[in-house]
């Protein structure tokens, strides 16, 4: 099970269970980074509104590539790549 660290910045995790919390109506408290996305109820609507807010909020561009994302820390460690991606680019 992975938790945030140096390689995965602790403000897109809390962006991340900021938006789900507030999206799904729960306690962002009560959302780890292990914590299973279908335990939450997202459905693929709900993810995709989540990634075009993300993109949104850390002004990035995700592609057509939609990887799987199964825990929330999938979803961080794909907004953390694509944050890496702009700043070397």
């Amino acid at each position: 099970m992975s938790t945030p660290d140096s390689s995965h910045p602790a403000s897109s995790f809390s962006t991340v269970v900021a938006m789900l919390a507030a999206q799904l109506e729960v306690d962002a408290a009560t959302i780890l980074p292990e914590t299973e996305l279908a335990t939450l109820g997202v459905d693929s609507l709900t993810v995709a509104e989540l990634i075009f807010d993300l993109e949104d909020k850390f002004d990035i561009t995700l592609g057509d590539e939609r990887p799987s994302l199964v825990v929330v820390q999938d979803i961080v460690d794909n907004i953390d790549r694509y944050i890496h991606l702009k700043s070397t680019s």
